[in-house]
């Protein structure tokens, strides 16, 4: 299999704030990615019809897709260090940073299909906690958020003419655990890395962290008198269940 570090591919930047587009582009510039990578973007209301549109005029010889938000944050190298880790794992068709909500309750944005249904028939789906992530390294998830996905260009070429994106139909969640669907029903394997973690900007920027105590959030925000100030959220479902 052809090395992704070494072939260009297509940053998309779906967004729907002209703003946090133009903010985004400035930090884009200092994003470490292959010689020839492109950055493709479209601003309209529907991210989902932007993130279809920026899949549609790839390049034919772009290898992989990288999906960021206008609210995300990220470090220049993490697009670099998740390539590098796909040439390394070739069973690994789709990869996702560790990325959690950006609204309470902080959970991470990684998904199992639960083995139930609600009364009208729709399929439930589980969040990951945290204290399920590894200290390092690659594991396996049923669907993600598409927040940093790292995506090869075989998955797409799968789901020719698309659209890969599509709102919820059948579905509890929202259209990126739709498309992990139809990736998986094509055989394709999605997995999560917890040697990335990107930030989720809301009303915060929150973001993954690891400490001593285990994986939690890391809740960033300026207050009144502007200095920064830092709240770690643990796993406090875990740690209630810990102590029944």
């Amino acid at each position: 299999m052809p090395s992704l570090v070494d072939s260009p591919g297509t940053i998309a930047l779906p967004t729907s704030e002209i703003g946090r587009f133009t903010m985004n582009t400035i930090c884009l510039a200092g994003t470490q990615q292959p010689a020839g990578t492109f950055l493709n973007a479209m601003a309209s209301a529907s991210v989902t019809e932007n993130l279809n549109g920026i899949i549609a005029t790839m390049r034919p010889d772009d290898a992989w897709c990288w999906v960021l938000g206008d609210d995300h944050a990220w470090e220049s190298g993490c697009l670099m260090q998740m390539l590098h880790t796909m040439d390394e794992h070739p069973e690994i068709d789709i990869l996702v940073p560790l990325v959690v909500k950006r609204a309470p309750p902080w959970q991470l944005v990684l998904y199992e299909q639960a083995d139930t249904r609600e009364a009208d028939g729709l399929q439930m789906w589980r969040p990951l906690a945290f204290s399920e992530v590894p200290d390092e390294g690659v594991f396996e998830v049923d669907a993600a958020g598409s927040a940093g996905m790292l995506i090869r260009r075989s998955v797409l070429r799968a789901m020719d003419p698309g659209p890969w994106f599509e709102s919820s139909n059948g579905v509890v969640l929202n259209e990126d655990v739709h498309f992990c669907i139809k990736a998986r029903a094509n055989g394709h394997r999605i997995f999560a890395t917890s040697d990335v973690t990107m930030g989720h900007i809301g009303i915060f920027n929150v973001r993954p962290v690891k400490r001593d105590s285990g994986w939690g959030s890391m809740v960033e925000f300026t207050s009144a008198d502007e200095r920064l100030r830092e709240v770690f959220m643990p796993d406090l479902d875990h740690e209630r269940e810990m102590a029944l």
